[in-house]
């Protein structure tokens, strides 16, 4: 009786013991292998849409493959997160392409402490196989949220209506600046002069993009040398900032290469210092992420005008687009004589250049004007006396 009741308890002992081996092969099998650390960011951040090179099954059946009843301890690794695009939520959920991002800096930024970290991706940890010397040290994602992956800038948030204004006479006599000014967000390039042309240009000027040439030129004249041809420069270019009503100030290229010095970045920042210590103190800076280069995008040849370049970035944020001022002609649909710049007598050779392809950029405009994607400016906005044209602007276009 007694060795029947011993072999009853050896029995159920066994039995308990198995079932409690193999609940601990169930618990490691299933233990969760977090795909993505927060705690540590070098840019702290949240990975939206996360597809990591080395998947999660990687990590989870070198787990399973270890028969021990103690969870592994998990190891991190730093990677760097590559998305396609940057979000924002303060800026109405928008989302841009990251090789088109306007990043623009926030007013109370310190001018030293604006380092144009252009091609900089944010570098997170992660969780790491322990066995595993092939892991990929870039994690590709769709999408980066750009309040905690570039905590230091904004986006430029959706607008209804934009008007991207180029420089070329056509705008002469054409009294489009009410039209433009009734835009939501106007974009003007490099400078151009406004005040006596409001009638024909408007006044507002929400983004000012410089290109190279006037950077180099501007900044040295903002700098602390007090040449005559500084001060006259310096002079200028205030006068313009003051009439323009500049909101933000836009450099779209190339600061530096990658891994090489920011060569580029002194004179912006010294442009930036002398706007700023001349009491226009609402005016914010703006890099670009990348240096904006749109040609092979739109099988160009040649180098893409800042023109265009200002277009191809307003689609990213831009609802409606009308262009005005673009037009590579010397004379209008009338006939009439046009000045390569609306505000000078500068003269220039279309068929000669070789930078550009101002007539193929046109071509294209006209094409996405037939698309209803864009709204292309290019009589006068009132009649002239005399006009042949009772009518020459169309319908805004709706839902690019």
């Amino acid at each position: 009786m007694a060795a029947h009741s011993v072999w009853w308890w050896y029995t159920a002992v066994c039995i308990f013991s198995i079932m409690g081996l193999m609940m601990s092969f169930y618990i490691v099998e299933k233990t969760y292998i977090p795909l993505y650390n927060r705690p540590y960011s070098k840019t702290p951040g949240k990975l939206a849409n996360a597809r990591t090179r080395q998947s999660a099954s990687t990590a989870r059946s070198t787990v399973t493959s270890t028969i021990s009843p103690v969870v592994q301890t998990e190891q991190m690794r730093e990677v760097t997160l590559h998305c396609k695009m940057v979000c924002s939520k303060s800026a109405g959920d928008i989302c841009v392409p990251l090789d088109l991002a306007v990043f623009v800096y926030k007013n109370d930024t310190p001018t030293e402490n604006m380092t144009f970290n252009q091609y900089h991706y944010p570098v997170v940890r992660v969780a790491s196989a322990s066995n595993a010397s092939n892991e990929s040290l870039v994690l590709e994602v769709e999408r980066c949220n750009l309040e905690e992956h570039f905590p230091e800038v904004e986006l430029i948030p959706r607008q209804p209506s934009c008007a991207v204004i180029g420089n070329s006479g056509i705008l002469n006599n054409s009294s489009c600046g009410d039209f433009i000014d009734s835009h939501d967000f106007v974009i003007r390039a490099n400078g151009a002069l406004i005040k006596g042309y409001e009638v024909d240009v408007g006044k507002a000027t929400s983004l000012s993009v410089i290109n190279l040439t006037l950077l180099l030129k501007y900044g040295r004249a903002m700098g602390n040398t007090n040449t005559t041809e500084n001060l006259k420069i310096r002079a200028q270019f205030l006068d313009r900032v003051r009439t323009s009503n500049i909101r933000i100030l836009w450099y779209p290229k190339h600061l530096y290469q990658p891994g090489t010095h920011c060569d580029y970045c002194g004179k912006y920042r010294s442009i930036i210092d002398g706007i700023r210590k001349n009491g226009f103190t609402g005016i914010r800076f703006a890099f670009s992420w990348k240096g904006i280069h749109v040609e092979k995008a739109w099988g160009l040849h040649r180098t893409a005008t800042l023109g265009l370049d200002m277009y191809a970035v307003a689609r990213t944020f831009c609802s409606n687009i009308t262009l005005f001022g673009f037009y590579p002609f010397y004379k209008d649909l009338e006939g009439r004589a046009v000045k390569y710049h609306y505000f000078d007598d500068v003269k220039f050779n279309f068929s000669r250049n070789r930078g550009h392809s101002f007539t193929g950029e046109h071509s294209k405009l006209k094409e996405l004007e037939k698309q209803r994607k864009l709204n292309l400016v290019v009589r006068d906005c009132k009649p002239r006396e005399g006009s042949r044209h009772e009518n020459t602007v169309r319908e805004p276009i709706i839902d690019i």
